[in-house]
Parts: C-alpha cells; sequence; structure tokens
C-alpha cells in the first residue's frame, strides 16, 4: 500500500504518458499548422478586398485580430447559408406562383430616378381615391453593398398591406462617400413625391424606412433638412407667409384638381428643401458614429467596414454623419422652434435584443435624447416610439419580413402590427 501513497505511480504514468503525447503533438503540428495558416488566409483574403480603399495597404497580424476577423467573415457566410430558405421561397414564388406577367403587372422595375440610380415601385392590388401611403425602403449594407433585388419579397409584403412600396438603389462606397449616399435618397424622395399621383400614391403620407445604414442614412437626410427648414423659417421675420407644412396647418389647404391637397406656398419654397415626410421609421439604426466605429473596434472589423471611410476617416466625419450628434448640436431649435415641431415627422424606432453587429443602446440613446430635447409640453405634440424585439439579432427586422414558406411568422405578425399602427394612425384618427 506504501506504493499507492508515494510519488512512484504519477511517476510512471507519466514516463507511459509523456511519449504518447509527443506523439500526438507530432502528428497533430500539421493539422495545428494548416488551421493557423488557413485562419490567416482568410483574415488577409479579407482585408485585401476590403480594407485597402482610401486606406495604405495593410494586413493583420496579431492572432487575435486574425480571430475576430475569421468570426465576423464566418458569421456572414453562415448568415448567407440560413437564407437559403428565403432565396428557394423567392425563386417560387416570382417564378411558380406568380409568374412573370404578374409580377409586372405589381411591380415597375428599374425607373431611373437620377442620372445615376434607379429604383423599383410595388403597387397595392387595392387602389384608393386619393391614393395609398408610400413606403420608401432604404436598405443597409454598410454603406458598401446592397442591391434592391434583395429585398423584393420584403416590398411585396409591404404592398399587400396596401402600401405604395418604392424601392430605390443608391450608389455606394467605393463609388461614392456619404454626401452621394445622401444624394440619392434625396432624389428618390423627391421623385417618390412628384410622382406619387402617377403610382396612385398619397404625396402627405410618404414614410421612410430603413434598416442599419439605411436608417443612418434616413434619418440624417431627413432630420438634417427638417432642422434647415426649421433655421430657414426663423432667419426670415418679415416674410409675411413663412412656409408652414400644407398637412401640419389646415388653413393653408387647397383642394387641388385631382382630389390631392396643394398649397401656394410649396410651390414658391425658395430653397431646395425636401417634401414634407409623414414619418421615419427606422430598424437596427446607427445614430452616433463615434460610438459606432468603438463597437467596430472591439470586434475586430474597423479596418474591413466601410463606415469609417465613408465618413472621411475623421472625427470631424463621425460627428457631422450621427443624427444623434445633429439633434444634440440644435438643442435650443428643439426647446421654442415652432416650425421644427410643425415640420418633425413621427418616428419609430425598432431593435433586437440580440443585435450583436449594432447595439441596442443607439436605437435606446435616440429614443431618449429626443425625449430630453423637447419639453414635457411639447412632446404632447409628436409621437415618437420605440419597439424592441427580445428574439431578434441585427437582420431580423428585415428577414422576418421576407417571404419564408419554411418559417413560422410570429415576428413578421409582431412587425407588421407595429408598423401598421405607426403607419394608419393618420387615417384612423381623420
Amino acid at each position: 500500500m506504501a506504493w499507492f501513497h508515494s510519488n512512484t505511480l504519477f511517476v510512471s504514468a507519466s514516463l507511459f504518458c509523456l511519449p504518447v503525447l509527443v506523439l500526438c503533438a507530432v502528428l497533430c503540428l500539421p493539422l495545428l499548422t494548416f488551421i493557423i495558416l488557413g485562419l490567416y488566409f482568410f483574415a488577409w483574403v479579407t482585408y485585401y478586398f476590403m480594407a485597402q480603399t482610401d486606406a495604405e495597404f495593410n494586413l493583420p497580424y496579431n492572432p487575435t485580430r486574425v480571430i475576430k476577423i475569421n468570426i465576423a467573415t464566418f458569421s456572414i457566410i453562415f448568415g448567407w447559408v440560413t437564407y437559403l430558405p428565403i432565396i428557394v421561397s423567392y425563386l417560387y414564388w416570382r417564378y411558380w406562383e406568380l409568374g412573370t406577367r404578374r409580377f409586372k403587372e405589381i411591380v415597375s422595375v428599374d425607373i431611373p430616378y437620377s442620372e445615376h440610380s434607379k429604383l423599383d415601385v410595388y403597387h397595392p392590388t387595392k387602389k384608393t381615391l386619393h391614393g395609398s401611403p408610400i413606403i420608401i425602403f432604404v436598405y443597409g449594407g454598410a454603406w458598401s453593398s446592397g442591391s434592391k433585388l434583395i429585398y423584393t419579397t420584403l416590398a411585396n409584403t409591404l404592398r399587400e398591406l396596401g402600401y405604395v412600396v418604392v424601392v430605390p438603389d443608391y450608389r455606394k462606397y467605393p463609388q461614392v462617400k456619404i454626401e452621394g449616399m445622401y444624394q440619392d435618397i434625396r432624389d428618390a424622395i423627391k421623385w417618390t413625391h412628384r410622382h406619387a399621383a402617377d403610382i396612385n400614391g398619397d404625396p402627405e403620407l410618404i414614410f421612410i424606412m430603413g434598416h442599419s445604414a439605411g436608417a443612418q442614412l434616413t434619418a440624417q437626410v431627413v432630420l438634417s433638412d427638417i432642422i434647415e427648414q426649421a433655421k430657414y423659417n426663423e432667419s426670415i421675420q418679415s416674410r409675411e407667409s413663412p412656409y408652414v407644412s400644407q398637412k401640419h396647418d389646415p388653413s393653408m389647404k387647397m383642394q387641388g384638381n385631382e382630389g390631392h391637397m396643394i398649397s401656394d406656398s410649396n410651390q414658391h419654397q425658395p430653397r431646395d428643401f425636401l417634401p414634407l415626410v409623414e414619418g421615419i421609421l427606422l430598424f437596427s439604426g446607427i445614430y452616433d458614429i463615434g460610438a459606432h466605429l468603438v463597437h467596430e473596434t472591439s470586434r475586430g472589423v474597423e479596418k474591413v467596414s466601410a463606415m469609417s471611410r465613408a465618413m472621411g476617416s475623421s472625427t470631424e466625419g463621425y460627428l457631422k454623419n450621427s443624427p444623434l450628434h445633429l439633434i444634440e448640436k440644435n438643442e435650443k431649435l428643439f426647446s421654442d422652434s415652432d416650425d421644427l415641431l410643425d415640420l418633425w415627422p413621427r418616428i419609430l424606432l425598432l431593435h433586437g435584443q440580440k443585435d450583436g453587429t449594432v447595439g441596442m443602446d443607439q436605437s435606446a440613446n435616440m429614443f431618449n435624447t429626443l425625449g430630453k430635447l423637447f419639453s414635457s409640453e411639447r412632446r404632447q405634440e409628436l409621437d415618437v416610439r420605440m419597439r424592441l424585439y427580445k428574439r431578434m439579432a441585427h437582420e431580423e427586422p428585415v428577414i422576418s419580413l421576407m417571404l419564408n414558406k419554411f418559417a413560422k411568422k410570429n415576428d413578421q405578425n409582431l412587425l407588421l402590427k407595429d408598423i401598421q399602427e405607426f403607419i394608419d394612425l393618420p387615417q384612423d384618427e381623420s
């Protein structure tokens, strides 16, 4: 028994196992080397294709960064695999259920809205006397990718609810930087308002829905334009009839020849402002570029993400293109401008609580900041909402609205309920 209470057993076992461990290490060394080289290869390929424009040539060598890049890359690839049921559902719906002739009846494709870009228009089956509400959908894609074709069934889901849906393509980085994207979104909004009657839409009920980078573009374009309008109106105190929204001031309304409300003040608006937008729906959006850059850095993807370069790669550019900073720096306007209150759109912020790509604190901070800037009395005249979804990650708010014949529609029904309650409110109140 003394033998068992000594170190002899341990030494004997070690002498026996050591050769086995060495043999395993030798046999596994090629595999381990292959895995390490593979990780560096995928990270370097990712950097080569995604991190070299407007930057000095650089490759990651730090093992931690290499691992993070691979995690991000393979999560995207895995995401593509999970989209297969959606792709199959689209093909079945598009070519088997619908067919080319019927598809052309409900969708007008590739309509030029500027010299650079085109859009698609989805027409609801039921036409109304004064036109249906219009939703302009601005897709995301990290300011560098995306196509209106991807969102065909999403747009059709909204079309089936009775909305006219406009899905524009817009220029992206590296073709243009952020100002070029803003211009395309502005052009798409103007085209939609100008052709509202042609597409059986109501020019007084234009909503803009944006996801991820599309939410940032939507918020920045619409809110900056409204703030500039309010500043302009306040700068011309001597003007007898300053510009006021025809929709929010009934005394400015006149009946047009085709049943639409028009206003002489709109016709003589001296600045190139956007037509009034009824509401914006912001899904999984980025509203503080600097804070999101910190988040991207923690994930190890700030070099391959186009965000920083599209914004000019400077702190000034991050602040300039942050909707959160835009409203904070105009705090005084929010506290006392009646013009701003009159022009301000209704806002619905939506975010998934499982979103690891864009933290839900982005939406929460935007919502809370708006609540602080408007006084309690002025908040009574606004409609700003936020919805958080427990089961949703970053892409789910848009994926849930796409056709998927292999999945339940629980999330879709929840989303559509919130969307319909938000958009249909003006009609319910009238």
